[in-house]
């Protein structure tokens, strides 16, 4: 009788990484981790699950969400309905906001790295699970701009130290100032949040393809031909912000957003941080519409195709659907999945070996197991990263995996080292063997592993 056959690919959309990739990720989320800590902010963690009112209350696609239920439910048995699995780290900060309003301490500045989940189609780059790292800073009412211009120093920080040889950008704009102009240039209120998203694909389908959707949207020629110009405003970040001072436009949103724009950049320059690393930009725009101020995308110079590897904003509005009070934020976040899926498939990040190990114990003989058992306990107690394989093998075997497994160095010890208190030691990559009495082995891995 045969037995079932079963389909063990990965589900569709939904990722896995091989051990040296997975040692990547988490190096770089602890890379993150450190630098959000190091500006003040806290972790939380909060449930992968919320109630699908909350979700959708706060502006989540019902097409994209995925309900959680058991496989078979009991009849009458409702204690699993009404939930759904996060779609990102927003939704879940406002309700953790409304749950623990009275213990905070405001502004609220919380990190959180971890899982989302969207139904969305599965395509390169895009995950229906997939990790995001984001932090935000929530005010009580009000929230100094101040605290946007910290947002791309702290995505400078990250990605110096993720990305050293990799230039990057951070392109920075403020909302207020593109609303401002669209209202200025006559194009209608009911259509200048359309025009915003036109706008924000210049980069995915050309200059000649956005005048066209404009024109689809009954917007006047020269009113085309003043957008595409504006947003295309080149030079220096004093020089943009200049042509914006000197721009004769009676809209107090452009004014406003052109004060706020000009105070975020002078503070990131007053942390002396060097304008290569950040760049005005007036076609950034981001779509979604919770966003009311300062915007930010980051971009790998020379990988313009792989799109924004962070983005973020400001928004004035969090959780006053679940506080009814005022709660404005800003924050950015970390698309991890997609980001490390595409630069481990470009070859932009190296994967190193797949295991920390750096030294393998091996006995020869039987004889020799529990002294070889507490060698690799000592060793591990002194501080080295420590396998004992521990299987019944040929020694060729054994050494077949150290070499697969690129382990550098392997302690050998069999019934004569047993007797003579000493080890062999081999170096994997030379082939160099090296005696050393058993009661050295630390001394001569600190030299080593200095």
């Amino acid at each position: 009788m045969m037995s079932k056959k079963y389909n063990v690919k990965t589900p569709s959309g939904f990722p896995e990484f091989s051990p040296a990739q997975e040692q990547v990720r988490q190096r770089w989320i602890k890379t993150i981790a450190e630098v959000f800590e190091k500006n003040g902010f806290l972790p939380i963690n909060t449930p992968l699950v919320e109630r699908e009112e909350n979700l959708l209350g706060k502006g989540g696609n019902p097409k994209e969400m995925y309900a959680l239920k058991r496989i078979l439910d009991e009849e009458g048995d409702i204690s699993h309905s009404g939930n759904a699995l996060r779609f990102d780290h927003t939704v879940p900060l406002a309700l953790y906001v409304a749950r623990n309003f009275n213990d905070l301490n405001f502004p609220f500045r919380r990190y959180t790295i971890g899982p989302v989940f969207r139904g969305e189609r599965a395509q390169k780059g895009r995950f229906r699970q997939f990790d995001q790292c984001d932090i935000d800073v929530i005010g009580n009412g009000s929230l100094s701009i101040l605290n946007d211009a910290q947002m791309p120093a702290i995505i400078i920080d990250i990605f110096r130290q993720l990305m050293s040889e990799e230039p990057f950008v951070v392109r920075i704009n403020n909302r207020k100032i593109l609303l401002g102009f669209f209202e200025s240039t006559g194009v209608e209120a009911d259509k200048i949040k359309t025009v915003l998203n036109i706008v924000d694909e210049l980069e995915k389908i050309g200059e000649t393809a956005v005048g066209k959707k404009l024109e689809e949207q009954k917007v006047e020629k020269e009113a085309i031909k003043n957008i595409l110009d504006f947003i295309q405003i080149q030079g220096s970040n004093e020089t943009i912000l200049e042509k914006l001072k000197e721009m004769s436009n009676d809209s107090d949103l452009f004014k406003e957003g052109v004060e706020e724009l000009q105070l975020v950049v002078k503070s990131i320059e007053n942390m002396g941080i060097d304008e290569k690393y950040f760049k005005v930009d007036l076609c950034i725009a981001r779509g979604l519409d919770y966003y009311t101020g300062t915007v930010f995308e980051t971009n790998l110079i020379n990988y313009f195709g792989l799109g924004s590897i962070c983005s973020g904003g400001r928004y004035e509005d969090l959780a006053s659907v679940f506080t009814g009070k005022v709660m404005p934020g800003v924050g950015i976040s970390i698309g991890l999945t997609r980001l490390l899926s595409q630069f481990f498939e470009e070859g932009l990040v190296k994967t190193d070996r797949q295991t920390r190990t750096q030294i393998l114990v091996i006995n020869v003989d039987e004889v020799a197991l529990p002294k070889s058992l507490e060698i690799g306990k000592k060793l591990r107690d002194g501080g080295f990263f420590v396998e004992n394989y521990l299987e019944d093998k040929k020694l060729g075997k054994k050494f077949d995996y150290a070499d697969k497994m690129q382990i550098p160095y392997v302690v050998v010890l069999g019934e004569d080292e047993l007797n003579k208190k000493y080890v062999q030691v081999k170096n994997m990559e030379t082939g160099e063997k090296t005696e050393v009495g058993e009661d050295k082995l630390e001394d001569y891995f600190s030299l080593i592993y200095a």
